[in-house]
């Protein structure tokens, strides 16, 4: 008796449990279905080659998505190239915009000679720098909001007169336009040359105090 008691009672409680779990699984998609994860747009995808006077070195990957009210732009990189010796790079960069203005930015350098990485992040008033890279290192503030970074030049057509900052760096620089669809920045004293066609980025030309590398967009 006591048995059969414990199995009606287990059997009732089963039974229970079935009647619920229709809602539960309807509860727990609409949980999911809220998440940042299910919220996110489509992803915007675009190749480029990287190539030194003409050889590829290496490829570099950019996608843009947006999340709520942040839009973001990633840049993730590999090259391999001789300079006095195997230099093997990997750089991954992450920006987000919201509004149109560059609110944070991480890019992280993996090298076989070393990694770096650099943050700027807006915090009400000014951009907060920490910048370290290869011999360079830089802690200036940026007090003017900026529209422009690398990342977002994969996806949108720059605009003569506006300000660019380095993610790399923290350094800013005002957008050069010399002619229709072609647009250039200078850091460090180095000046890169964007090239666009139809509003989406076919070429970058990266001037270089040794070597000038070349981004080519990709079918």
């Amino acid at each position: 008796m006591i048995l059969q008691d414990f199995t009606q009672s287990k059997a009732q409680k089963m039974c229970s449990s079935a009647k619920f779990l229709p809602w539960i699984l309807i509860l727990g998609l609409a949980v999911c279905l809220t998440t940042p994860s299910f919220s996110q747009q489509k992803t915007e995808t675009v190749k480029f080659e990287i190539s030194v006077l003409g050889m590829k070195i290496g490829d570099l990957d950019a996608k843009k998505y947006q999340v709520g009210d942040t839009v973001h732009y990633t840049a993730e990189s590999k090259v391999r190239f001789w300079f006095f010796g195997s230099v093997d790079v990997e750089v991954f960069t992450h920006s987000k915009y919201v509004n149109g203005y560059l609110v944070k930015s991480l890019s992280r350098s993996n090298t076989n000679r070393g990694d770096f990485a650099s943050t700027v992040y807006w915090d009400g008033k000014k951009y907060v720098v920490n910048a370290k890279s290869y011999k360079f290192e830089n802690t200036e503030p940026v007090t003017e909001r900026v529209k422009w970074s690398s990342t977002r030049t994969f996806f949108e057509e720059l605009k003569g007169g506006e300000t660019f900052i380095s993610e790399v760096f923290g350094l800013t620089t005002k957008i050069d336009n010399p002619e229709p669809n072609v647009h250039s920045t200078t850091i460090e004293g180095n000046t890169n040359e964007y090239l666009y066609q139809s509003g989406k980025l076919q070429k970058v030309t990266l001037e270089h105090s040794v070597k000038n590398f070349q981004y080519k967009r990709l079918p």
